[in-house]
């Protein structure tokens, strides 16, 4: 496997999205939501594991190839020292150690990679090992909600009423669209000003006294017993 920069950042992201958030009440949810916190922390420690181990061989493996590469420098330099004419002209060892570092540009540069993945495997597995340990300590965190859990049912108190499922623990319920389309419409209406009658140019209406005369209604042509009778039938 090539250990190169995204290889970095693909174990950073992977250990970045190992979390898990606690209850702060527990025990209203059930036992079921904290036997699934529990599995989740269990699977995350797992993985985790998995990527030390991918991690440590990797180094092990870039470790071994710059001794290797190394021991092969310090040959290659010292056959050049005693036997390149070119190299036996310096007059002094630095001199003829530095002429000889010309003629072994490739290996160098090949032992300046291996040393760099070496550090950065390094300074992995020390972000690994932080992860690690904060898994950890949320695994205890659980114990110590589960024994809560266990006092507070021996003082009397039952496991809560939401029965959520696990899927739903971290979703809220979300609004249809008929109920957000009525609350904003109620929005708007709570927040138009209200017009008064001058401001919708309502004209007054006029109404006059109209008496039975004025109608042409003659009161004495009305019959009150046939009324009465008509009512009773």
């Amino acid at each position: 496997m090539s250990i190169d920069q995204g290889y970095i950042d693909r174990v950073y992201g992977q250990l970045t999205k190992m979390d898990v958030q606690l209850d702060a009440d527990p025990i209203e949810f059930g036992p079921s939501r904290l036997n699934l916190k529990t599995s989740e922390v269990r699977g995350h420690l797992s993985k985790t594991e998995r990527i030390f181990m991918e991690v440590s061989h990797n180094l092990q493996k870039i470790k071994r190839g710059l001794l290797i590469k190394q021991t092969e420098y310090n040959i290659e330099q010292t056959q050049l020292i005693a036997n390149d004419p070119h190299v036996r002209s310096g007059r002094s060892q630095k001199e003829r150690e530095a002429l000889a570092g010309t003629r072994l540009v490739h290996i160098q540069s090949k032992i300046n990679d291996l040393t760099l993945k070496s550090h950065d495997l390094e300074d992995l597995i020390t972000v690994i090992k932080a992860k690690r340990t904060d898994l950890k300590d949320l695994q205890g965190r659980l114990r110590d909600q589960l024994k809560l859990c266990q006092e507070q049912i021996a003082l009397g108190q039952r496991w809560g009423t939401k029965t959520m499922r696990s899927s739903d623990f971290d979703n809220k319920p979300e609004k249809k669209p008929e109920v957000d389309a009525l609350d904003s419409l109620l929005e708007s209406t709570a927040s138009a000003p209200s017009k008064t009658l001058p401001e919708m140019n309502i004209p007054p209406v006029q109404v006059e006294n109209i008496s039975l005369e004025d109608v042409g209604t003659n009161t004495d042509d009305i019959d009150l017993d046939a009324l009465l009778e008509d009512w009773s039938n």
